[in-house]
């Protein structure tokens, strides 16, 4: 062999090892990647689970057992002051629901945020009548007063009922959502 042969054998084999050290730092970097995003979906699935308990934990403390409890037929005549604003989690990281690896779970954290939503709203719509009731029954003097105060208190009982229903539906959707959550999340180990 001669030294312009040793050379190029040496620079061909130089190359070599520099596209495999390449390839293999890109493949630890993926690798990397690919734990860090798992690491993150998991993280995402603990925060909503503990954004939707602590949401449940106070729903049940301050209203739910009074929805509950509730005649069928009488208007849900307590003001609830709700905000939307309660569900920062969701809100700020919704696109990584789609990075969650479980389509049913996926579902189950969309549906239980709308239905959350749509309670939310429904109370407001709810303090909204009874405002609007108490609102007539201390200065309308018209001479249908009686009439009026009475199609807004039917109104009011007729909500009650959608109210109801609604409750009905979020205590469903939230245990079972925690129930998946904790399933997936015993599913997936830290990375």
């Amino acid at each position: 062999m001669q030294s312009a042969d040793i050379a190029a054998w040496v620079q061909g084999m130089g190359s070599l090892l520099a596209i495999i050290a390449a390839i293999s730092i890109y493949a630890k970097q993926y690798k990397d990647k690919q734990a860090d995003d798992k690491n993150e979906t998991r993280a995402f699935v603990e925060a909503i689970r503990d954004e939707v308990q602590a949401a449940w934990s106070s729903y049940c403390i301050e209203i739910h057992p009074w929805l509950q409890s509730l005649p069928d037929g009488e208007p849900f005549n307590v003001t609830y002051p709700v905000l939307t604003e309660r569900f920062t989690i969701y809100e700020n990281g919704a696109s990584i629901v789609g990075k969650i690896d479980d389509p049913e779970l996926r579902r189950m954290i969309v549906k239980t945020y709308s239905l959350a939503m749509g309670l939310i709203a429904s109370f407001q719509l709810n303090n909204s009548l009874l405002n609007e009731r108490n609102q007539l029954w201390l200065l309308y003097q018209g001479p249908n007063r009686d009439d009026v105060l009475a199609a807004r208190e039917k109104g009011l009982r007729d909500y009650a009922a959608k109210l109801k229903e609604r409750d009905l539906w979020i205590t469903e959707a939230v245990a079972a959502l925690l129930l998946r959550t904790d399933q997936w999340l015993s599913s997936q180990p830290e990375q």
